[in-house]
């Protein structure tokens, strides 16, 4: 229960740094997409990464081929200390589920976590999460 309740505290208290917003491709969709870009990141404040996380889930699309973007796990500053990184795939119009599993370096503690773009191609996350290890 109380790992439910952190859960929901984080997911309300989550903060957003460094993501532009453009206008949805699809006409007549007055949805905004946020787009990460080169250096542009989402921070999660004051993380405990004791309670049991062996790795993170993440919900993402890109529309460009061959990218070669990722996403580099980092802690308490966006220049911080690496502790994960994941691929980003070619999804087209739909969304993949990726997961960065196992033994986290530095992933011990309380931390500001960060989520760091890298790639000249933009891509979105729409979903965000840990997984346990129950």
């Amino acid at each position: 229960m109380r790992l439910l309740f952190l859960l929901i505290i984080l997911i309300v208290s989550l903060s957003v740094h460094g993501q532009t917003s453009t206008p949805s491709a699809k006409k007549g969709n007055r949805a905004t997409e946020f787009q990460m870009k080169e250096g542009s990141y989402l921070s999660f404040a004051q993380v405990n990464l004791s309670l049991g996380e062996i790795g993170f889930r993440v919900e993402v699309a890109s529309e460009h081929k061959n990218s070669k973007s990722k996403i580099e796990f980092r802690i308490d500053k966006p220049k911080g200390k690496i502790i994960g990184t994941l691929e980003i795939p070619y999804t087209g119009d739909s969304t993949y589920a990726l997961k960065l599993t196992g033994n986290l370096k530095h992933a011990e503690g309380v931390h500001d976590l960060y989520l760091v773009a890298r790639g000249a191609y933009g891509f979105s996350i729409t979903s965000f999460g840990f997984i346990f290890n129950y």
